[in-house]
């Protein structure tokens, strides 16, 4: 059955406090301001926008991070990975007693123990475009396109009704709630393969799950038993492989639980006996599956 009331609710139950987005909000204004300002930055001629999860909208219950790009005006072709990061870093700590250097970002630590991570990027040709963004670990600047995945983002849910940001929830809720901690791939990976196998007029969020889960094992099972983990595109900016970092292990464990869990969802909604299907959904969605209050 599709149970949409179900589903209503547990979209509910799994959106972002409204404090927490509150605090999100504040912390993230008053750092980018703070980096607008601040005497070393100002110098790089910078311009900060929101990426992530929570610039997509895709976010679910608390809100841990929020992502901030820092475009800056540098030449990457002489400035290294590591120097940036440490300049990034060495300024920030002006500000905030917890900075931390990671490989692509500067993350920061709040009083009320908000997690911002700044990433600097450079512009490969104009600041609407890809970017560069620093890889301390593997010593390069790499391509990305974080306003590129944000108006894919905006555009596929509009062309779906609305459909698409829902079910990325969904599927991340999902994801969260596997036993095997090699099947949690990462939440872009994940919203990536959603956005190749989603239907553009989906006919409710049960049909929905149950084709996102039989498309992804269509495309994808024959990587289980290859050793090799596949490429899966950035819907942002085709030529970056989101699956780039996931090992063959990792993907064949997430693809174990989406054919575990295809067996489920087609049960579920196929079956006629209402207590029967909302059982069978928990299985896949536990207690918050239940109707809106």
């Amino acid at each position: 059955m599709e149970l949409n009331s179900y589903f209503d609710g547990l979209l509910g139950n799994i959106e972002p406090d409204p404090k927490n987005v509150t605090t999100a909000k504040k912390s993230h204004e008053k750092l980018r301001e703070l980096l607008k300002k601040d005497e070393q930055i100002s110098q790089a001629n910078p311009d900060s926008f929101l990426s992530g999860s929570y610039a997509r909208h895709t976010a679910i219950n608390d809100i841990k991070d929020v992502d901030i790009i820092l475009l800056v005006d540098l030449d990457y072709n002489v400035t290294t990975p590591d120097v940036t990061i440490a300049w990034l870093q060495g300024a920030i700590q002006n500000y905030y007693s917890k900075v931390r250097a990671q490989g692509r970002s500067v993350q920061v630590t709040t009083e009320s123990n908000f997690r911002l991570d700044v990433v600097p990027a450079v512009p490969i040709s104009h600041r609407n475009g890809p970017v560069r963004v620093p890889d301390r670990d593997a010593k390069e600047w790499v391509a990305s396109h974080p306003k590129g995945q944000i108006a894919f983002a905006s555009q596929r849910n509009e062309d779906t009704k609305c459909y698409y940001v829902h079910l990325v929830k969904i599927m991340k809720y999902w994801r969260d709630r596997l036993s095997t901690s090699d099947a949690r791939i990462k939440s872009y990976a994940l919203e990536s393969l959603v956005a190749e196998c989603i239907l553009t007029e989906p006919l409710s969020y049960a049909h929905a799950i149950v084709d996102i889960f039989q498309t992804i094992n269509q495309k994808y099972s024959i990587y289980l038993n290859l050793g090799i983990t596949p490429q899966i595109p950035d819907p942002g900016y085709s030529s970056v492989n989101v699956a780039k970092r996931l090992s063959p292990q990792e993907f064949s464990a997430f693809l174990a639980e989406v054919q575990s869990s295809y067996t489920i969802a087609k049960a579920a909604l196929d079956s006629d006996n209402e207590t029967e299907s909302i059982k069978l959904w928990k299985t896949l969605f536990g207690l918050k599956f239940k109707p809106r209050e």
